[in-house]
């Protein structure tokens, strides 16, 4: 086992779960969701302090938005749409 140092200031987790009935996030966009924050912050310069991954099921399920987790400060977002990437954009920079 081998341990990183990494000195990441935000850690955003993503839903992008998929399942083939009932409600997901694959199905309300949470990949374009994902691919919109991850292509903001390597084309913001920010790839060095934010870490944004794709997760598998976050435990909100809806037919609205996908979810959204952001750490160190465990904001919650459930809902999300492509319409929210700015105000997502606006947390992730403070």
């Amino acid at each position: 086992m081998e341990q990183l140092k990494l000195n990441y200031q935000k850690h955003v987790l993503v839903c992008i779960n998929d399942r083939e009935s009932g409600d997901c996030c694959s199905k309300v966009k949470g990949n374009e969701v994902f691919s919109e924050i991850k292509s903001w912050v390597v084309n913001s310069g920010l790839s060095s302090r934010i870490w944004v991954t794709r997760t598998k099921c976050l435990g909100f399920c809806n037919d609205v938005g996908t979810t959204i987790v952001i750490y160190p400060e465990q904001k919650w977002f459930t809902k999300v749409t492509l319409d929210d990437i700015e105000l997502i954009k606006t947390i992730l920079e403070n």
